[in-house]
């Protein structure tokens, strides 16, 4: 036996439920997939980089987190070219992002369409709330019309706390989606300039490169 309220909101109330149950669903998964997520700390960043640049590979004990995925693949592709290496890095990135940002879109979709569908059955009750006024013979009271009004704005207020929350938890999670892989992409860059010698810490001792002696014109070189 469906209860009263469920009853009293008419057809959109099955596409409503199976809206909030989606909503559900997907916010508990992305949840569930965001907390497992985790950046490199300073101190391991200091301490990869630093292997990365006197070539001790072997030593480098990366712990089995989504951003260690990338710094492995790197070190595993260190022999090609710098090109090659960023191409291999682009498809990953690529495929983190579209595994972190998955089902985020339709949550934002259930978000725009629950208040439309609440606001639809809103209207329908709203007729059926004047086609019974129409037909009775007893006069109109403000407590029939607040009966009714009730009725047909319970589709609405529950629209909206499907919304709410679909909208909250999709674009919450793709700003954390962006910051994630921000962070991450500029870890594989210093990575990566670490493979070839070079840091952007300032505190490190620049390579010194020598330059050859001026040539002044009229002086031979004697052996």
């Amino acid at each position: 036996m469906l209860p009263q309220w469920f009853v009293a909101m008419g057809p959109v109330a099955w596409p409503l439920l199976a809206c909030s149950v989606l909503v559900l669903v997907f916010a508990v998964e992305r949840l569930v997939l965001f907390s497992q997520l985790s950046l490199c700390s300073r101190a391991q960043e200091k301490q990869l980089l630093t292997l990365c640049q006197s070539a001790r590979f072997a030593q480098a004990q990366l712990p089995t987190r989504s951003w260690a995925k990338g710094v492995a693949l790197l070190l595993a592709h260190r022999q090609l070219a710098q090109a090659q290496r960023e191409e291999v890095l682009g498809c990953w990135l690529m495929e983190e992002r579209q595994r972190q940002t998955r089902h985020l879109r339709l949550l934002q979709l259930l978000g725009v369409l629950a208040p439309m569908l609440g606001l639809l059955g809103t209207v329908l009750g709203m007729l059926d709330m004047f086609a019974d006024i129409a037909t009775t013979d007893k006069p109109v009271t403000p407590a029939l019309l607040a009966d009714g009004l009730w009725q047909a704005l319970y589709t609405t207020a529950w629209g909206m706390l499907i919304a709410v929350p679909a909208l909250g938890v999709g674009q919450g999670f793709s700003l954390w989606s962006n910051l994630y892989l921000d962070r991450l992409q500029a870890l594989l860059n210093r990575c990566q300039l670490a493979l070839a010698g070079l840091s952007l810490d300032l505190s490190s001792k620049p390579v010194a490169v020598e330059t050859p002696a001026p040539v002044v014109p009229g002086k031979v070189a004697t052996a």
